[in-house]
């Protein structure tokens, strides 16, 4: 439903008013809404997203693809083509004005449609991260995308959700969020169903403990709430509608694109104005053959196909990364993740399996008896028993099976022993607490980290327990220590469960490669520092890094936190104050900076660095949201998977830009030819333009999609600012393939004129057909030359450039731009309308002398280039 007729129907937001629903009890709250505590029916919500619409903020403006249409054709290189058409207009050269004119729209046409599918391309990644809600309707609970929810839904929250949209309170227990989404303020504030009769019509959302606003981040503990505002009136949609009103920012690749552009025309410009202002003073040439030349530098110097291209390449990208496991949620996320110098990772889960299971037990004897007393902690401290439906916690899974298999059944021992109070384990504290009624006694159970217990009780670990930690750090396990304080009587130890998550196999070869990519790793966990170091050391990480503990880093400047992560280093009982604390102090340095997270309180991190990726099996919702990359598998390689990707994007655009201004070069030259010799013009403008936006745009294309190659991780990171671009790539595209090009081009069109009896000092024969048999010579030299161009574009050895199998787009460029050479020189009329003509077949052979001549050439390059790379420095 559009917004405007949306807005004809107002929510229950506008109408009820948030004091009202405040005031009210919770059973008052469902009527106020027409809603019962199962839920409404399937048809009652389908007649409410109808009458309300879906549950999203402000959608852009309708006018949005117009305006993406239009800017097609008015961008800077667009602008320069316009010129190029009003100039063979004002020479009367009506044919070539109107060719120009219509590669300006195809060209408009054709980067609209790329630019469209590349944004549907990423929104359709987006969807499969969106924010997902648990609905009850019909008294079953069921996971819907947020979009779907309607007022009057009953929805369940838990630890690590997003609030979907703007709720009221019906029941809670130990729940807290996060409200910076409104307030800017981190620190999460306790919120219950208890009504307000005293609130002010006028008092903030953040005030009112038992309303929850939408976008708002579920920290600890459960609770259910009746949807009362969704879409464009809850407290998201009205922030999103600010948002809307405010411009994006062009991404990085984007302004380089833009300045790459800006210098084109500066030199289309400078150059035509230049060479025409000195053939008027050497040659004396006519007006009309002036502007003519004018328009043909223009139209020579313009890379039609860059900007399509680019949009292609990315699409592509992030395409690629989904499919090797990293939805991209935001493309400036491609350009980031390949200059990535720093990872810092989570262990569990990331460079582990997240496949706990408990190996064993150790009493404060150093027994192996596992008392009733430890079972319940373990699982009466555990947070799936209220939230079975949501078990993201691999090691509370591990707990209930551990206490199956010891023959305790939850439902029976919650009966038996029910729970007064529970505190879910806190990030910052390390511990979690219950307190349950046994035989009409108080118990308070404990379970956490061995330290953090410790401290909490002001007990110490008997030897025979501070030597099994010790023990179990040292082989890479992780340990929890129950313990029980009873109503009377003092706290005491219950014993350590012993835990193993072995490293996955795949991570080895993933931090293998960042060393050779140049990228640190920086492995930041709140396990105990031995467990850490073990599980370095069984991944490759090294045994020699320095470990850090929490405590630590809380003393240590910046400068020596800089110094620390000059090499792989672990952080080991890292709270995520700390680790917010690390990046922006890695980032000041110059690094750029991948952070990995999967709950509440990594999303200020995770916000913080460049890139942020969250986990998608075991992440929250708010981490997701935070993230630009959200992992499919929650592997650490598959991170080092993006990069190589990143990095691969980032030289393939090098690469279709390279290819791009070659032919350019290859282009110009003619005209040159034409102004100071008395040779014709060797190339036509519409030769030009069926090179420019007919036999390159495929092969381009293929560039774009080129694969990672072995060298891709093989390199140092560079830092982002880095151009397009470089001065080398600049060197070796304009001097070095440009020119071969251009001379295979030339030699073609003198050579078919001296096949035809044309000598140096003879004047040429321009009559038809032989003077358009001569430039179609010099349109196949160009496409031999670009053909040679393609495959030396690509890395790897001669055979592995020249194999079509790791990228078959390259195999279907080339084909397409034969055929479409073949049928631009011998299909009747279309030759004409290209001033072409049928040239013998034996000329063909243009095509693969030029291209050998090409690759042979670049071939010799390279070998010159490993030679003068492997000659040693003489000492002086």
């Amino acid at each position: 439903m559009p917004a405007s007729e949306r807005g004809q129907r107002p929510a229950w937001s506008t109408v009820l008013g948030t004091a009202r629903l405040a005031r009210a009890a919770p059973s008052e709250r469902l009527a106020l809404v027409r809603s019962t505590p199962t839920g409404l029916t399937e048809e009652e919500a389908r007649r409410r997203l109808r009458h309300f619409g879906p549950n999203e903020p402000v959608t852009p403006p309708s006018q949005r693809p117009l305006r993406l249409f239009l800017a097609n054709f008015t961008h800077t290189l667009a602008l320069l083509l316009w010129l190029a058409a009003a100039l063979a207009f004002v020479a009367g050269i009506t044919e070539l004005g109107t060719a120009i004119l219509a590669v300006i729209g195809i060209n408009g046409v054709f980067a609209f449609v790329q630019e469209y599918r590349a944004e549907q391309v990423v929104a359709s990644l987006m969807r499969r991260v969106a924010v997902r809600a648990r609905v009850v309707r019909v008294g079953q609970e069921r996971w819907l995308p947020a979009h779907e929810l309607v007022p009057g839904d009953v929805i369940r929250l838990s630890a690590g959700d997003v609030v979907p949209a703007d709720a009221a309170l019906l029941t809670a227990e130990g729940l807290t969020i996060d409200l910076s989404l409104l307030t800017g303020e981190t620190i999460p504030v306790e919120r219950d169903p208890a009504p307000l009769p005293d609130i002010d019509e006028r008092a903030p959302l953040s005030d009112l403990r038992c309303i929850l606003p939408a976008g708002a981040a579920v920290v600890t503990g459960t609770g259910e709430a009746v949807v009362w505002a969704t879409g464009p009136y809850s407290s998201v949609g009205r922030i999103a509608a600010l948002v809307t009103r405010v411009e994006r920012g062009a991404s990085l690749l984007e302004r380089q694109i833009a300045g790459l552009s800006r210098t084109t025309v500066t030199v289309a410009v400078l150059v035509g104005a230049a060479t025409l202002a000195l053939a008027e003073l050497t040659t004396g040439v006519e007006i009309r053959a002036g502007l003519t030349f004018a328009a043909g530098v223009i139209v020579a110097l313009v890379p039609e196909g860059l900007l399509p291209t680019l949009s292609v390449a990315l699409a592509i990208g992030a395409r690629r990364m989904a499919e090797r496991g990293a939805a991209v949620r935001r493309l400036s996320a491609i350009e980031l993740v390949g200059s990535v110098t720093v990872i810092c990772t989570d262990k569990t889960g990331t460079l582990t399996e997240n496949r706990l299971t408990v190996l064993g037990f150790v009493g404060p004897d150093g027994d192996d008896r596992v008392p009733e007393e430890a079972l319940r902690a373990a699982v009466l401290t555990n947070k799936v028993l209220n939230d079975r439906e949501a078990v993201r916690d691999p090691l509370e899974a591990a707990l209930l099976r551990w206490a199956a298999a010891h023959g305790v059944d939850p439902d029976v021992l919650t009966q038996r022993c029910p729970l007064v109070a529970r505190q879910p384990f806190d990030p910052r504290r390390r511990y979690a607490t219950a307190v349950c009624a046994v035989n009409g006694h108080r118990q308070e159970l404990f379970k956490g980290a061995p330290e953090a217990v410790l401290t909490a009780l002001d007990l110490a670990a008997p030897a025979p327990l501070q030597d099994a930690i010790t023990q179990a750090a040292a082989r890479g396990e992780r340990v929890l220590l129950l313990a029980m304080r009873e109503e009377g009587r003092p706290a005491r130890l219950l014993g350590l469960v012993r835990l193993h998550d072995p490293p996955r196999p795949e991570v080895p070869a993933a931090i293998a490669a960042c060393r050779r990519a140049g990228i640190r790793v920086i492995m930041l966990t709140g396990d105990h520092p031995v467990t850490a170091r073990a599980v370095a050391v069984a991944i490759g990480l090294g045994g020699d890094i320095p470990v850090v503990e929490g405590w630590q880093v809380d003393g240590m400047s910046d400068v020596d936190l800089l110094r620390l992560t000059r090499t792989n280093a672990i952080f080991a009982r890292v709270d995520p104050e700390q680790k917010l604390r690390l990046v922006p102090v890695l980032r000041r340095a110059g690094e750029v900076v991948v952070v990995t997270g999967d709950g509440v309180n990594d999303a200020p991190a995770l916000h913080a660095a460049d890139v942020g990726v969250a986990m998608g099996r075991r992440g929250t919702e708010v981490a997701k949201q935070a993230a630009d990359i959200v992992l499919a598998d929650d592997n650490f390689a598959t991170i080092v998977a993006a990069i190589e990707e990143g990095r691969a994007i980032k030289q393939n655009i090098r690469r279709f830009v390279s290819y791009v201004f070659t032919s350019n070069v290859a282009e110009l030259v003619p005209f040159l030819v034409d102004i100071f010799t008395p040779a014709p013009l060797p190339l036509g403008v519409t030769q030009v333009l069926a090179v420019d936006l007919g036999t390159d745009l495929l092969p381009a294309l293929a560039l774009g999609a080129e694969p990672p190659s072995r060298q891709t991780l093989a390199r140092p990171p560079e830092p982002p600012q880095y151009p397009l671009l470089t001065r080398a790539l600049a060197l070796r595209t304009f001097l070095f393939y440009g020119l071969i090009e251009a001379t295979i081009g030339l030699a073609a069109f003198f050579g078919y004129y001296a096949a035809h009896g044309w000598r140096p000092t003879a004047a040429f024969d321009t009559s038809l057909p032989l003077y358009y048999e001569a430039t179609t010579a010099t349109f196949l030299g160009i496409v031999a030359g670009q053909i040679g161009c393609l495959f030396a574009q690509r890395d790897g050895s001669l055979r592995e450039r020249l194999a079509l199998l790791p990228n078959p787009l390259v195999g279907v460029g080339l084909a397409f731009e034969l055929l479409l050479a073949g049928a631009l020189v011998y299909v009747p009329g279309l030759n004409r309308w290209f001033h072409m003509a049928a040239v013998p077949p034996v000329w063909l052979l243009i095509l693969p002398v030029g291209a050998t001549v090409v690759l042979s050439l670049d071939e010799g390059r390279r070998a010159l280039a490993r030679w003068v790379g492997a000659r040693p420095v003489r000492q002086r």
